[in-house]
């Protein structure tokens, strides 16, 4: 389980020291792993936390939401609304 300190995950944190610098082929072998993982979450209907901050940091402000909480609110907003079956 990932450490959280002050409610601040440790894994987002922009200051958070990455390790040394990686291959390019280790970028792109990350990057392929990355892509496969985001797909196999849509398939299943899982929330992807990477694609919010990705937005956020295109939009040009901070996230709003700790991973928690956008995993709350994306499950909570699931059960709302019509459905016939």
């Amino acid at each position: 389980m990932r450490r959280e300190i002050d409610g601040v995950s440790r894994r987002h944190d922009a200051t958070s020291y990455d390790g040394p610098t990686m291959s390019p082929r280790t970028a792109r072998r990350r990057s392929v792993v990355q892509r496969f993982l985001r797909i196999v979450r849509r398939v299943i209907g899982a929330p992807d936390y990477e694609a919010y901050l990705e937005h956020c940091r295109a939009a040009g402000h901070p996230p709003r939401l700790t991973e928690r909480e956008y995993v709350k609110e994306f499950f909570d907003s699931k059960g709302t609304g019509s459905r016939c079956c």
